[in-house]
């Protein structure tokens, strides 16, 4: 329970984030250019407001439904109680008083703070922590794979040469490379192969619960830490062992070391490890699910055996690299849309909505990963509102463009009619998305 409070609270603070950075984008535009600003709401308060204070002209808030936010700026849509406009004079302070370029800019200000603070927020962790990378070339024993990475062609032991036909310089990018991709191409055991990715092949990748890692390198079977009371500790194996056989089979690789244990299930077994350079036998009742009751150490916890790749770099080195991340999270969240309209691949059913997202969160408080959460969704709100549909920036945009080229300005009742449109549509996609993250803990 206090895992989902935890990432519950975190997507709520980073939600809270990214609607007062956007709508604060539209609010001190509309103030450069003198443009009063009638309400400014965190999420949306229909029939009240857990709080609101007047401040000058404008009343500040928090509403009640944490669906987003928003800021009314006075003059955007004629108030149609008017019969004649002409009764309805324009104000200096309005909206609709303003040039189309600077109603663009006004418009355009909640996405350009968006991308703003994604490049912040990424130029800030690249500051503090740097980058870590296993560069492909030090991956020395190949790859790992899981049932899926098997289903689409990939074995353990395989090197990856190229994806897509292009050398990826860190090991780090594979996975999700492999994931937008056409083609593996691989070194097995001397032997160059092409594996080609269709969409039946990432259908297998997509079509799951969670898009964790299907391959990681191949490392040698060494204890990370020995699970209290199991069997293990009853043994005497300790953090650190490296196991070298089971039996009289000999044992290089972690994934040799888990298929030993499949078929000696339920057997007494003899297990020979290396113990700060002792041998030491020990003889072991293996349970019938074939568990040692340890966990085994990761690539990422084996800096002795790969070569990682560590850069810092100076706060004004961060800003390029910054705008670098923000860029490539944006293109990579891009081109997994693109697989979504590919009904085969079954991308789609990664779709989710506030749910999903809160999961992406770790159950205990990170900072590092609730910022590259963060980062990583102010630029993809900042894409989404880019979309020409009324209600959203994007729809308002494309409002003001057609009268930039036509020198006419659209009727406002026109604007209103589509905007109300627009919201209804977005409102409708939302409950759908909403819904099928429910189904999805039940029927996926």
């Amino acid at each position: 329970m206090s895992s989902i409070l935890t990432r519950s609270i975190q997507l709520l603070l980073s939600v809270s984030i990214l609607v007062v950075v956007h709508e604060l984008g539209h609010f001190i535009i509309a103030q450069l250019f003198k443009v009063r600003v009638e309400r400014f709401f965190l999420f949306f308060d229909p029939w009240f407001s857990i709080f609101k204070k007047k401040i000058g002209n404008t009343t500040y808030g928090v509403g009640w439904l944490p669906l987003g936010g928003y800021v009314k700026i006075s003059g955007m849509i004629m108030d149609n109680n008017k019969e004649n406009q002409s009764e309805y004079p324009i104000k200096d302070w309005e909206f609709r008083s303003k040039s189309a370029i600077k109603r663009l800019l006004i418009i355009s200000g909640g996405i350009l703070f968006n991308i703003l603070l994604s490049v912040l927020i990424f130029t800030f962790l690249l500051f503090k922590y740097g980058e870590t990378y296993l560069p492909t070339k030090n991956v020395k024993y190949g790859i790992e794979v899981d049932s899926l990475g098997e289903k689409i062609g990939l074995k353990n032991g395989d090197k990856i040469l190229f994806v897509n036909e292009k050398y990826v310089p860190y090991f780090n990018d594979i996975p999700k490379s492999i994931l937008l991709g056409n083609s593996i191409t691989i070194d097995r055991m001397g032997n160059i192969i092409k594996l080609p990715l269709n969409n039946k092949k990432k259908k297998i990748l997509f079509d799951r619960k969670e898009l964790n890692f299907f391959i990681q390198p191949r490392v040698p079977p060494i204890i990370n830490y020995v699970i209290k009371n199991s069997e293990a500790e009853k043994y005497g194996l300790r953090n650190n062992d490296e196991i070298l056989a089971i039996n009289s089979e000999f044992i290089l690789f972690s994934d040799q070391l888990k298929d030993l244990l499949s078929k000696y299930k339920n057997e007494n077994i003899l297990i020979s490890i290396n113990r700060n350079g002792k041998l030491i036998q020990k003889k072991f009742f293996l349970n019938p699910k074939g568990i040692l009751g340890v966990y085994l150490k990761k690539f990422i916890d084996l800096d002795q055996i790969f070569l990682f790749e560590k850069n810092n770099y100076s706060f004004f080195e961060s800003i390029p690299h910054g705008i670098e991340k923000s860029w490539n999270v944006l293109k990579n969240q891009v081109l997994f849309l693109k697989n979504i309209f590919h009904i085969e691949t079954k991308a789609y059913k990664q779709i989710g909505s506030f749910f999903s997202i809160a999961k992406e969160f770790p159950s205990k408080w990170n900072w590092d990963i609730f910022w590259t959460l963060t980062g990583t969704l102010s630029i993809w709100l900042a894409f989404l509102n880019l979309f020409p549909i009324p209600s959203l920036d994007g729809g308002y945009l494309l409002f003001i463009m057609i009268e930039m080229i036509t020198k006419k300005k659209i009727n406002d009742k026109i604007i209103e009619r589509w905007t109300i449109y627009g919201f209804l549509t977005i409102s409708l996609i939302m409950i759908f998305i909403i819904i099928w993250d429910i189904l999805k803990v039940f029927f996926y």
